[in-house]
């Protein structure tokens, strides 16, 4: 099922950007409304991959990072 949840998540990217996670989140209460656990499950883990592609993403690029990046250090002048 690992591969499933992936290909969900990538797919959801794929079709809705940075709202992929709104469109899982909202699968994901469908299927609780439902009682659909095995659905539940499901969803949740595609709304926990989707939060580890963005933050994947956001990692590689230092733009984003909210840490700021590290300057070279100088030689002393003496």
């Amino acid at each position: 099922m690992p591969a499933t949840v992936d290909n969900s998540a990538r797919e959801l990217i794929e079709q809705h950007g940075t709202d992929a996670v709104y469109a899982a989140v909202e699968r994901l209460n469908q299927s609780i409304d439902e009682g659909d656990q095995i659905g539940r499950d499901f969803w949740a883990q595609v709304v926990h991959a989707i939060h580890e592609h963005q933050r994947s993403v956001s990692n590689r690029n230092p733009r984003k990072r909210k840490v700021a990046p590290k300057l070279p250090l100088q030689a002393d002048a003496r």
